[in-house]
């Protein structure tokens, strides 16, 4: 059964008659807690659902949300919340760091706006959700917006986009140990997971049950099967160097969020020695090999999750328009 998401509680909390308040972070700096995008839902009854960083600021932002429940304050406020021990104004945490939210108090009239962010995300048909002093609304043009976005000019003029219903595909090519055990990892952090194997006999590949899709194909067809490249992750963990090789020089000149390839860095570096001919060292930069973080990992659930650390790291370096160095 799928997990609930936070449109679903709010369309509940609405269509059971509840009073519910929407709280949002659309910008951080520093080491706040609570990232762009962290969002929790307050009912009247203190009843919550989702976090925005959790502590001190979690707590008073929840008390003040059903402050609001229970008056008839403004329906969309901008909220500012510093993270230092001692400062006026200040949360009293002493992460450091400066944290916006927005907050939202969801009225009957939203329900129909509501239910179709829910169905956006449930049915991965993604809508651009726009918030702003005067109000949420929705559009379809995703394309012009790669990531949350936050513009600010004063209490009465400022902007929050993001994408809902984007789904974030993952591509494990291989079927084995590491694959299984990754794509465990991957589907907590939301991934939609395809594992391709040209191998018909595999018994991992039959007892992933986890994985969204699972493909027999040759290796010689896998560019054909990713379909939606900005958008995908793919990690390269075949059952041998040969087929390793096959599948990155023919994906590494397609569009790809994340490209990478498991192995040790004499196989990387004698991979990069046999096609030095087919991709360049330019390629090889947007290429992650090998992946997963240094921590001397052997067995595949610590492979898995070495794999999953450093994705994460790479797409908040991402986020924060920052990319991080290469481990070469």
């Amino acid at each position: 059964m799928a997990r609930q998401t936070i449109w679903q509680w709010l369309v509940l909390a609405l269509q059971q008659h509840k009073t519910a308040a929407l709280l949002l972070v659309v910008d951080s700096k520093g080491s706040s807690p609570g990232k762009p995008g962290a969002k929790m839902a307050i009912s009247s009854d203190k009843t919550t659902f989702g976090t925005i960083g959790g502590g001190r600021t979690e707590y008073d932002l929840t008390q003040y949300a059903v402050e609001c429940l229970n008056s008839t304050p403004e329906r969309i406020q901008l909220l500012h919340k510093k993270h230092y021990d001692s400062d006026t104004g200040a949360s009293g945490q002493i992460c450091g760091g400066k944290q916006t939210i927005v907050q939202v108090i969801c009225q009957p009239s939203d329900l129909p706006l509501l239910q179709k962010i829910q169905y956006a995300e449930e049915k991965n048909r993604p809508v651009v959700l726009e918030i702003s002093p005067n109000g949420l609304s929705t559009k379809p043009d995703t394309d012009k917006l790669s990531k949350p976005s936050f513009s600010y000019h004063h209490q009465s003029d400022w902007c929050y986009q993001c994408i809902i219903g984007l789904v974030k595909c993952a591509y494990i090519i291989g079927g084995g140990h590491v694959s299984l055990a990754l794509t465990q990892v991957l589907v907590l952090l939301g991934f939609e997971v395809t594992i391709i194997e040209q191998r018909t006999t595999v018994s991992t590949m039959k007892n992933n049950t986890l994985a969204s899709h699972k493909r027999i194909i040759p290796y010689t067809e896998i560019s054909n099967a990713i379909v939606n490249g900005k958008q995908a992750y793919v990690f390269v963990m075949t059952h041998s160097h040969e087929t390793d090789q096959l599948v990155i020089n023919l994906l590494a000149n397609k569009e790809l969020k994340y490209l990478g390839v498991l192995g040790s860095r004499r196989k990387i570096n004698l991979m990069k020695k046999n096609l030095q001919t087919h991709i360049s060292e330019q390629n090889w930069q947007s290429i992650r090999a090998p992946i997963g973080l240094p921590i001397n990992s052997h067995a595949p659930m610590e492979i898995a999750i070495s794999i999953a650390a450093e994705l994460i790291q790479f797409d908040n370096s991402r986020s924060c328009g920052s990319v991080r160095p290469r481990r070469d």
